[in-house]
């Protein structure tokens, strides 16, 4: 397996739908489309060309429990060695929010 660069990516995504992760135990997979896509200070920055795109990302289960679609999703996420986009698993105060439509 190669390993991916250490890399982060803060994004800002509507959520398309989400489910459980086909084969990650303990996360879910968000369809999502990006809405803006800044780089992380001291981080190599590899999801921002997915701003204007849709894009799967897959999210530590029960992140989302509450969010319908159209929520607006801020996440700070990574690309993994497997080409996946994921959002951190224990996020850190302020790196990770659902704001419902409106």
């Amino acid at each position: 397996m190669v390993q991916a660069a250490e890399n982060r990516t803060d994004l800002t995504a509507r959520l398309v739908g989400a489910g459980p992760h086909p084969r990650l135990a303990g996360w879910d997979r968000a369809e999502v489309d990006v809405l803006d896509a800044e780089p992380v200070a001291g981080y190599a920055d590899l999801l921002s060309g997915n701003a204007g795109q849709r894009m799967l990302l897959a999210v530590p289960s029960g992140l989302l429990a509450d969010a319908a679609p159209g929520s607006t999703i801020r996440a700070r996420a990574r690309l993994a060695a497997s080409g996946e986009a994921m959002a951190e698993k224990r996020p850190a105060p302020g790196t990770f929010a659902v704001e419902p439509p409106g």
